[in-house]
């Protein structure tokens, strides 16, 4: 648009930016492997049977990890169930709770989840 004044004077606006590509090619982002470890960790300790979630940090511990590689992920969680919790209801919710929160806040396709129970402790609330 131009606008011409009395006195010859031209006002022209200012340029435009050029427009953005979309956002899938503007960048990449990357999801650690413990950034999912700790999603995942969180959502199991949500479970009532969960007592503990063993997210490591001693060499002697087993601890919880994940792998992701491209858009999936591999999850291995250490925990300790109340007693005396049916072990594989217990296992199959964990599964379901945890594969939903890390596919949720990741976007990333949880391909494998492996529980293990290594310890019993407490009561079942």
């Amino acid at each position: 648009m131009t606008t011409v004044t009395g006195a010859g004077t031209v006002t022209v606006p200012a340029q435009r930016p050029a427009p953005q590509p979309p956002p899938e090619l503007r960048g990449h982002t990357q999801i650690a492997g413990r950034v999912v470890t700790k999603i995942a960790c969180c959502a199991a300790e949500e479970i009532p049977e969960v007592r503990e979630v063993h997210l490591g940090g001693r060499p002697w511990s087993r601890s919880s990890s994940a792998e992701v590689r491209g858009e999936q992920a591999t999850v291995r969680l250490n925990v300790s169930v109340a007693y005396p919790a049916p072990l594989r209801d217990v296992a199959a919710r964990l599964r379901e709770h945890v594969i939903g929160h890390v596919t949720a806040q990741t976007g990333l396709n949880v391909t494998r989840l492996d529980v293990t129970m290594i310890d019993l402790g407490g009561e079942v609330p």
